[in-house]
């Protein structure tokens, strides 16, 4: 979708903001300057230029009507790096109406996000988020 653009955003990865995830999860602690794996999720829709809802709401879309997540792929190009600013650049990257059978229809907005540092990717994140037609 060409014609429906995203600003790009940014997200800053701290050293503190790492151990403080590993502690809410209970994960290893940090050795030398790799972070949690999750840090993809967090910096891509963290350093979005727009929230997710802003998106949906911009396209029309009825995510206060109760959206769900309906799928997530995360791939890995590099580890994410403690003490690094990421550039976050998200796109639209599929709106398609489906039938369902709880709600009759619904939209299905796919988004796709680049984590990059220097120029080099590092995660690439794809987000579906599910919303009722409301008539």
């Amino acid at each position: 979708m060409g014609h429906f653009t995203i600003a790009p955003g940014r997200f800053d990865l701290s050293a503190a903001l790492d151990d403080a995830i590993r502690a809410s999860c209970a994960a290893p602690a940090r050795s030398g300057a790799e972070a949690h794996p999750i840090f993809a999720f967090v910096a891509a829709l963290g350093g979005m230029g727009a929230r997710v809802r802003d998106v949906c709401r911009d396209l029309g879309l009825a995510f206060d009507s109760g959206a769900v997540l309906g799928r997530c792929r995360i791939d890995y190009d590099a580890p994410m790096t403690v003490d690094t600013a990421y550039d976050v650049a998200a796109e639209v990257v599929l709106l398609e109406r489906k039938a369902s059978r709880r709600f009759g229809a619904a939209d299905h907005l796919t988004l796709g996000m680049t984590v990059s540092a220097g120029g080099r990717p590092h995660a690439r994140v794809q987000l579906t988020t599910i919303m009722p037609v409301i008539a």
